[in-house]
């Protein structure tokens, strides 16, 4: 299992982080490898994404459901599926919330995956490495979208914190603080 504890810093209003948040179609563009599928009846969606372990990448598959209150700023992500040959299968869910601090935003997100399969020992021995890897690029693009929204932001379009990171990106913080706690240990 994968347990997940995540407190991002967010230089801008919570207003503007939520509107980011709260909408599936502007988070996927947040995260590298990731689309979004097909929405379903049930108010459920498919969602696609792409990790790389060590020298594996490996897709994921997921119908996830998202549980949303705008008015304190929380939601809730469900989702299970399995990976493009369907032989290691994910099941998790998260909870995450913006609060407003003194430098902006802090969004705090509590999670955990279950991971069985044929790649779970892999993608659980190195989950704390990759999950700050992909925090870490993921609040650099909430960062900059947030900064096109912001109409207080200091950045102009064309800027380079207003461009999608690129994977030396994944490496280093700009514009935004991280602290984080991530445990994988193997099934």
């Amino acid at each position: 299992m994968i347990t997940i504890a995540q407190r991002v810093s967010v230089p801008h209003p919570p207003d503007i982080v939520w509107s980011i948040l709260s909408d599936p179609h502007k988070v996927v563009g947040c995260i590298d490898g990731s689309r979004l599928g097909e929405f379903h009846d049930d108010g459920s969606f498919d969602a696609i994404m792409a990790v790389r372990f060590a020298a594996i990448k490996v897709s994921f598959k997921a119908r996830a459901n998202l549980v949303l209150d705008e008015d304190a700023r929380t939601g809730r992500l469900e989702a299970k599926g399995s990976d493009n040959r369907g032989s290691t299968r994910v099941q998790g869910h998260a909870n995450y919330s913006v609060e407003p601090d003194a430098n902006g935003s802090v969004v705090v997100l509590e999670g955990r995956v279950e991971i069985g399969g044929a790649l779970a020992s892999l993608i659980t021995t190195g989950a704390s490495i990759v999950v700050d890897r992909m925090t870490k690029s993921f609040t650099d693009s909430l960062t900059s979208t947030c900064a096109q929204l912001d109409p207080n932001s200091q950045n102009t379009p064309g800027s380079a914190s207003d461009k999608k990171p690129r994977l030396a990106g994944l490496f280093r913080g700009a514009g935004a603080r991280t602290q984080s706690s991530a445990e994988g240990v193997g099934n």
